[in-house]
């Protein structure tokens, strides 16, 4: 969920203080974390909301000034790559170990930059803001650590956020990025294999009927058991509804037929056993 900050409300109509005020205000509210926080971005979102002119003022004299502020600072300093290859490219100049990628949720002791953040609290508002510049297939972008935004948000769970990457596309190679890690490094589950870990069977289908389609039968059943591991299989078998089951049962992933494990016969325990 979006983080609600109340900070609106109790600061009234700003929009009629000097400019220098406000930006003022404004620094007030980023604080003296070293790094940009998701609160305090999305009060800023929803603070420029609130009126066209304290809008204007913000997105003008603020953050389109030539004066360095912490906001701009804060933006300035998200890293993020457009792709896994340039991803991979970056941080193995920069010397980062392929065997200890950085954990999912940011370095330990600091936690999640602000675009990953904005991606765990699955806040579209905050996401759009960052739209413009990135490319068309979200999903395949990257965080500082290597994680694709797709894996982020099968991490946290993060609905909207999936249905908007899944709406605007695949990258150009659907095949490579489904089963390739999920991470730049190529370490870490495949991005299929999170999708199963993570008990998201909506997720799942998608990426299950994307890979169908570009493998167009050849070795696709060698794929999904190449890149599933028994414990993301049984995962996945656990919350797959029928229609699910019925394409899981096709390729060799279930070994009971949708038909009989739904029939009043089997109800229970033995339902679950494979």
């Amino acid at each position: 969920m979006c983080h609600q900050k109340q900070l609106v409300p109790a600061m009234g109509n700003l929009s009629m203080f000097p400019p220098e005020i406000i930006f003022n205000v404004l620094d007030e509210i980023l604080g003296s974390s070293p790094r940009l926080t998701h609160e305090s971005f999305h009060a800023i979102n929803q603070l420029m909301r609130t009126n066209k002119t304290l809008e204007q003022y913000i997105k003008l004299g603020w953050m389109g000034g030539n004066v360095l502020n912490s906001f701009k600072q804060g933006v300035n300093a998200v890293q993020w790559y457009p792709n896994i290859d340039n991803a991979k490219t970056a941080l193995t100049l920069q010397g980062e170990d392929p065997e200890h990628p950085m954990p999912i949720a940011g370095p330990h002791g600091v936690g999640p930059d602000l675009i990953t953040s904005i991606i765990f609290d699955d806040c579209i508002d905050c996401f759009e803001c960052f739209s413009g510049v990135l490319p068309g297939t979200h999903m395949s972008c990257c965080n500082e650590g290597g994680w694709s935004f797709l894996s982020l948000a099968l991490y946290a769970k993060s609905e909207k956020l999936l249905d908007l990457f899944f709406l605007l596309g695949f990258p150009r190679e659907p095949k490579n990025f489904i089963t390739g890690s999920a991470n730049a490094m190529g370490t870490g589950p495949s991005i299929l294999g999170m999708s199963a870990s993570s008990r998201d069977h909506q997720s799942f289908a998608k990426l299950f009927k994307k890979l169908k389609s570009v493998l167009n039968g050849h070795g696709f059943q060698k794929t999904l058991r190449d890149n599933l591991t028994p414990k993301e299989r049984s995962a996945i078998r656990s919350v797959a509804p029928p229609y699910l089951q019925k394409l899981l049962y096709e390729v060799g992933l279930v070994t009971m037929h949708p038909a009989l494990r739904y029939s009043p016969y089997y109800s229970g325990k033995r339902t679950l056993m494979y």
